[in-house]
């Protein structure tokens, strides 16, 4: 075995082992998630993220052998761990036969509930959301985005073009659908970005307070529902 072929066997250790390199990694990619967030893929320097780790530089080479890996990897860790906030309601609706309007309104509102639960619960730190923004829009590594799309958003948006096409009668493909798909989860993304004192509870990692996030579940719900009523044929 090569030199070369050791160490790249080494930054990918075999599962159940050596855990204290499985929770530096991890330390690791939480840090890089808060620093690409807040600073960007060209702002956030692996000597940062290294500090902020509590890791030497050397250790960030080790584990994703340079920033671009890096970035991908907390790409692709947001991207699993998001789709296990969705997968339940994905199956559910990838069931539906024929769905009649209620059930669709009902199931659209529950994935932006979804969305809601993912950016707002208690280790959705700012910079965590401001990440989850900037991949969406396309920033840093390009092969992170596409990771991310293919990974997410691409199961996310095809639920709900099926449920949007089902109670407007137009197609999946057709422009419309796809444009109202968007405009319907741009009511929760939104909060991807803002940055508001009602939010600041999860910044010490305490529950996000329930009334509040009741108020804006109630909020987007209703616009969701006005939204979707308006286009039923």
């Amino acid at each position: 075995m090569t030199d070369n072929a050791l160490s790249k066997q080494l930054r990918h250790p075999p599962s159940g082992g050596y855990a204290r390199g499985d929770e530096t990694r991890q330390r690791i990619i939480e840090s890089a998630i808060v620093l690409f967030g807040e600073l960007g893929f060209e702002g956030a320097s692996t000597r940062a993220i290294a500090r902020h780790a509590g890791v030497n530089t050397p250790a960030l080479q080790y584990y994703f052998e340079n920033k671009e890996g890096l970035y991908v990897t907390c790409a692709d860790y947001l991207a699993e761990e998001s789709y296990g906030w969705f997968e339940p309601l994905l199956t559910r609706i990838s069931k539906l036969e024929n769905p009649d309007p209620d059930t669709c309104i009902e199931m659209f509102c529950l994935m932006l509930e979804t969305v809601l639960e993912r950016v707002l619960n208690n280790r959705a730190v700012h910079q965590r959301r401001l990440f989850h923004a900037r991949i969406k829009m396309g920033q840093g590594p390009e092969k992170a985005s596409l990771l991310f799309q293919e990974k997410l958003i691409d199961h996310v948006h095809r639920a709900g073009v099926k449920l949007v096409s089902r109670i407007s009668g137009n197609a999946v493909d057709n422009e419309r659908t796809q444009i109202r798909v968007l405009s319907l989860f741009g009511l929760a993304t939104t909060f991807y970005t803002v940055k508001h004192p009602m939010f600041n509870a999860d910044e010490e990692g305490r529950q996000f307070p329930a009334e509040q996030m009741a108020l804006i579940k109630s909020n987007v719900r209703e616009q969701c529902q006005v939204l979707m009523r308006s286009w039923m044929v």
